[in-house]
């Protein structure tokens, strides 16, 4: 009776050990619905949600040695601070993703060179998604707020001060940076690395660090969690 207990139970496992699988884990991409794609935009190892950390204002010896004189945190990046990331004195009206002016911002970021996420923003009827350039890994920030996009000098300060911290390897600097515009006044901000240094399934973990004025930004990506049907996806 035991012996037949357990056949009869482990298919049953099986089944609900099937059910909890991650769609891009159970599922070809070609097979993925919208409401697929959109889990994949929303809850998956190539997106995350985070609230930029606030630093402490520099003096004015640390700008000049950052190389900005007077006023400010750096070569246009003043429009990062935190009346504008907070919302106090924001316009009321809202972005696409409906963000409260209220609220402390959101920044959604996407590892926007994976297959799986460009598979995904296809699927999902995103229009205009950021352009990938061919030999980089390409991570976009969403939501930013306060952004004028035709500052070039802000690309510029943008791309110094970020990187992807692999650990056990050299780290990767920023080679450019995209400003895209959303709707509701918000815009995209598009970091471009080279694929100078392999970041393999063995990499127990990427670090994608950015700083834009006093507001600091470090997410994790794990790229064992990466992969659709055994291949790494960046």
């Amino acid at each position: 009776m035991k012996t037949i207990m357990k056949s009869v139970l482990f298919p049953a496992s099986a089944i609900l050990l099937m059910a909890a699988a991650p769609v891009w884990k159970s599922k070809q991409m070609e097979q993925w619905s919208e409401q697929d794609a959109k889990l994949i935009l929303t809850a998956s190892p190539w997106v995350s949600k985070i609230t930029p950390a606030l630093l402490p204002e520099r003096n004015e010896s640390q700008r000049r040695q950052g190389g900005s004189w007077g006023g400010g945190d750096g070569i246009g990046i003043e429009v990062f601070t935190p009346t504008t990331l907070i919302g106090v004195g924001t316009s009321s009206a809202a972005g696409k993703r409906g963000r409260r002016p209220t609220q402390v911002a959101t920044l959604e970021i996407r590892w926007e060179s994976a297959k799986a996420v460009r598979a995904a923003e296809e699927k999902a009827h995103e229009g205009d998604p950021p352009d990938v350039a061919a030999g980089n890994y390409v991570i976009a920030i969403y939501d930013v707020p306060g952004v004028d996009i035709n500052q070039k000098a802000l690309s510029f300060q943008l791309k110094k001060d970020a990187f992807l911290k692999i650990e056990g390897k050299k780290n990767l600097r920023a080679s450019r940076v995209d400003l895209l515009p959303q709707e509701g006044g918000l815009a995209t901000i598009v970091f471009m690395f080279p694929r100078s240094a392999d970041i393999t399934s063995e990499d127990m973990r990427v670090t994608f660090l950015a700083q834009m004025g006093r507001l600091s930004v470090a997410q994790y990506f794990y790229p064992r969690e990466m992969t659709i049907q055994g291949k790494l996806e960046l």
